[in-house]
Parts: structure tokens; C-alpha cells; sequence
């Protein structure tokens, strides 16, 4: 369609319009009724008939009747039966089988094959001629409707038509093709140009459009002709929705220049191409806008280069949030113990020398509690080491939520474990420590037996060093051992030689 010249195109469309005009004319009855051939060979067979059959029944000639439908079914091969019918039901004349084959129909209606008129005498209805004719043959579709008077009729009036509208339009419309009106050096010197370039009229349909144009929206210069620029598919450079401003349109209601507007449009034979569109009004005589002019320079290649610069940003930006991720989790693991999730070594020993150092300084209490799982290796040796690694994490749990802060407690080495207690007295880290002593012995703790033993120091013992006060706790931790597990016992400063017990589970 796009191939064709603007006067073929208006002829067409002019001939579909004239045929489409007749088909409704006949859908709304206004044409007369166009009967075909064989229709109307069956109606005046018919009507020629009832006049014959009416003479003879002024005459109440019964015969004469009969004698006529025998005729007429010897010479019209398509009638299988006639027959008249009285008022009263009865059948006065039949020729075939025609009390057999006749249907009944409704109303005073006849079809193609069922013909049947009135037959008066003096004035009054005295009987009813019927006609049965064969059905026709079956037909092809298109047999079917050429056959049809309506069908002819309009093939006939849209081929002379076309043929007329043609004719018609290149003698007297030539100004309707704008390629006719535009020098063919002015559409050479728009060709090679770089930059798209059309001119619109006021409605904004394209009077001229250079090589370059027509390349990028996927057709040629000449079916651009007349077409509505804004039909081509336009669409905002934003997200989707965004509402779009032809700057054209701007040029032809304001008569001002429009320019820097970025449109988005999918070529017919291309992907999407993207535009940065400039526009000037055509002013005439009186400053008042007849038309308009617009460039487009095609964007589609730096807008591409610079979505890939942005995905490459993002994904940068992305490994450098993952890299920080990954950081973050390698610092929290280099601080925690892997099974327990309770600081290791490494991070506790640290922050418990600052604690160690500031309670020196301040004179405020530091305790120290370590915890060993009574009997460990005959959980391991006994129930297997997914077991132990359970008690191991119950345990630490424990601990955790006795203390109150993780950071506070250390998985010191295997099942041995230690808990340093700033701004805690030592009668109250006895406490806790019973605490913990009397929690992982409670039912359903875990699923075997669990006991612990623990040793409990204070920095008013005399310890300078954190060595020294680990130390005097895990010494405490031994004689809890040695006082037969399961047990708390602190270390007394005035008893270094002979470590009390202060409490036992």
C-alpha cells in the first residue's frame, strides 16, 4: 500500500467508499430488490399462472385448471408439483404429488422453492395457487456470489469507478501530490543531508521528507507523502506514561521554535531509534504558522554507548557494595567462632585487655568465668561429634544469654569457654556462673545430659596482667575438676596456695 502514489491510494479509497455505499444502500433497503435470473423466471411463471387460473375459476372451470398446471409442468422442468388449494383446505387441482411434498408455510410469505398466490372470484377469496419447485444446485462460493445481482453490481461500479477516479484525479488534483509542487533540486539538496528533514503542513502531514528520514523510520520519501507524522509511533524518551510534547506542534500553535526534544520511534523494518528533534515554524505573509519544519538527528548509537557506560557503572557500583558485603562477613567471621557464633580468641583477648586496663585505671570491678563442659569426649566418643558440635552451640547459647552480650564471651578452645564480666562484683559473677551451672542441667537443654564446671576471678585479687587473671580463673576451673565436676569455685587471693570453693552445683 505504501508503494503506491498518493492519486492510487485516494482512488482506491474512494472506490471502497462507493462500493461500501452501495452494500449499506442494500442493507438498509434503500435499492431496489435485485432478484437473479432464476428467482425472477419462478415469480412470473407464477403470476402469469394465478391470472390464467383466476379466468378459470370465474368460470368455476375446473378443467381449464388443471389442464394449465400440466402444461406448465411439462414445459418448466424445475416444477415438481402444483396444485390449488380451496379456502377450506381442500385440494381443488393437484398435478404430481403435490399433497405430499407441499409444505405449509407461515403468514402469506412464499420462498425460492414454494410460490403460492391468492385467487379471487366475484370479489372474494375463493382458492390459493401453489408452485413447488426443485431446490437449485449447490454451487461454489464464488459461483454462489456472482450470481448474485448485488455482487455484479458492485464489481461493476468500483472497476469503473477506480478507472474514473484515476482519470479524474490526475487531470484536475495534481496539487494533491506534493512530490508534483517541490523542485526536484531542493528534494536533492534535502537528500544529502545527514539529518532527517520533513516539512509539514498545518495538520501535520508530511509535504516532503529527505532520504535520510525516510532510511531511518524504515520506508521510502514517497509513501511518507501525506501521512501524519504523529502516526508514525512517537513516544517520550522518559519512562513509560510520561507525557509527550511533539515540538512541532508547539512550532505550528505558538509559532515558535521547539528544539532539544528526545523522541523514541521503532522503525517498521529496524529496532528503536532515538532522535533529538529540532522545529521551526513556516510563517506566511501575516506571521501566521502554515507549516512547520523538523530535523532529526539520530541519537540511537551515543544513547546506546551511554546505557552501556550506565550498566557498567551499575554493575561496578553493584561488585563494589558485594565486595564490601563479602568484607563485612569475612570481618565477622575473623571475630567469631565459626560452630558457636560467640567471639573467638583472636577478637576476645583484645577487648578484654582494654576492659582489664580501664577497670586498673578506674578502680571498677573485672571478673573473669571459665566454663568447661563436664565429660566432653564421652558426648563425642558416646552420641558422635554432630552431637558434641550440638552441645558445643547449646552451650554457648547459654552462655550468651546469661551474659547478655557475645561480644562479652569466647569459645577459649574446644569445649572450654570464657566470659570476662566488666563492672561485675564477684559475689555477682558466682551468681551468674551458677546460673549458667544450673540452666544447661535443666530438662530438654539438649538432647543428652549436659554439666559444667567453672572458675570465677576478680581484678581485686591482685592480677596486673590478663594472663594473670585467666589464669586464676582456669586454676579455680581445676579445683572444680578436682571437686568432682559440676561445680562453681572462685579463686581467693589470701588462699593462692589452696583455692577455695565458694560454690558447687
Amino acid at each position: 500500500m505504501e508503494r503506491l502514489s498518493p492519486i492510487l491510494r485516494l482512488s482506491l479509497g474512494l472506490t471502497v467508499l462507493t462500493c461500501s455505499i452501495l452494500l449499506g444502500a442494500d442493507l438498509l433497503r434503500i435499492l431496489p430488490p435485485l432478484e437473479d435470473d432464476t428467482i425472477r423466471e419462478r415469480i412470473a411463471l407464477t403470476e402469469r399462472l394465478a391470472v390464467q387460473t383466476a379466468q378459470a375459476a370465474s368460470h368455476g372451470d375446473v378443467e381449464t385448471m388443471r389442464a394449465l398446471l400440466e402444461l406448465a409442468s411439462r414445459n418448466e422442468k424445475e416444477l415438481r408439483s402444483a396444485g390449488v388449494r380451496s379456502t377450506d383446505g381442500s385440494l381443488l387441482v393437484q398435478i404430481g404429488d403435490h399433497r405430499r411434498l407441499w409444505t405449509p408455510l407461515e403468514g402469506d410469505r412464499s420462498t425460492e422453492t414454494q410460490m403460492r398466490v391468492p385467487i379471487f372470484r366475484e370479489g372474494q377469496p375463493w382458492a390459493q395457487l401453489e408452485l413447488l419447485f426443485a431446490e437449485r444446485p449447490t454451487a461454489n462460493v464464488l459461483a454462489a456470489l456472482w450470481r448474485r445481482p448485488l455482487v455484479r453490481l458492485v464489481i461493476a461500479v468500483g472497476g469503473l469507478g477506480f478507472v474514473a477516479y484515476v482519470f479524474y484525479l490526475r487531470r484536475n488534483l495534481r496539487h494533491l501530490d506534493p512530490s508534483a509542487v517541490i523542485p526536484a533540486r531542493v528534494q536533492s539538496a534535502l537528500d544529502v543531508m545527514s539529518e532527517g528533514v520533513i516539512l509539514l503542513d498545518a495538520q501535520e502531514r508530511i509535504v516532503l521528507a529527505n532520504a535520510a528520514f525516510a532510511n531511518r523510520v524504515g520506508a521510502t520519501a514517497a509513501s511518507l507523502l501525506g501521512t501524519e507524522v504523529a502516526s508514525l509511533g512517537w513516544r517520550s524518551n522518559g519512562p513509560p506514561g510520561t507525557p509527550i510534547e511533539m515540538p512541532w506542534r508547539k512550532a505550528l500553535r505558538e509559532a515558535v521554535s521547539a528544539s532539544g526534544a528526545t523522541l523514541r520511534l521503532a522503525a517498521r523494518d529496524a529496532d528503536e531509534r532515538i532522535f533529538v528533534v529540532n522545529s521551526s515554524p513556516v510563517l506566511d505573509g501575516w506571521g501566521r504558522p502554515k507549516g512547520a519544519i523538523a530535523t532529526f538527528d539520530d541519537a540511537t548509537e551515543l544513547e546506546r554507548k551511554t546505557t552501556a557506560l550506565e550498566r557498567v557503572l551499575t554493575e561496578l557500583e553493584k561488585s563494589r557494595d558485594e565486595i564490601r558485603l563479602q568484607n563485612e562477613e569475612l570481618q565477622i567471621l575473623a571475630r567469631r567462632d565459626p560452630l558457636t557464633g560467640v567471639a573467638n580468641r583472636r577478637s576476645f583477648v583484645p577487648r578484654f585487655e582494654s576492659l582489664l586496663v580501664e577497670s586498673l585505671r578506674t578502680g571498677r570491678e573485672l571478673c573473669c568465668v571459665m566454663v568447661d563442659i563436664d565429660h566432653f569426649k564421652r558426648v563425642n566418643d558416646e552420641h558422635g561429634h554432630a552431637m558434641g558440635d550440638e552441645v558445643i552451640k547449646r552451650v554457648a547459647q547459654a552462655l550468651g544469654s546469661e551474659v547478655g552480650s557475645s561480644e562479652d564471651v569466647c569459645r577459649y578452645g574446644g569445649e572450654e569457654f570464657c566470659i570476662a564480666l566488666p563492672d561485675t562484683g564477684v559475689e555477682q559473677a558466682l551468681r551468674v556462673a551458677e546460673r549458667i551451672n544450673k540452666a544447661v542441667q535443666l530438662p530438654g537443654f539438649a538432647r543428652v545430659p549436659v554439666a559444667v564446671s567453672a572458675g570465677v576471678s576478680s581484678s581485686r585479687f591482685g592480677a596486673r596482667q590478663l594472663a594473670e587473671l585467666i589464669g586464676q580463673a582456669d586454676e579455680a576451673l581445676y579445683r572444680s575438676k578436682q571437686n568432682g565436676r559440676n561445680c562453681v569455685t572462685c579463686w581467693n587471693e589470701t588462699r593462692r596456695g589452696d583455692s577455695a570453693g565458694v560454690a558447687t552445683g
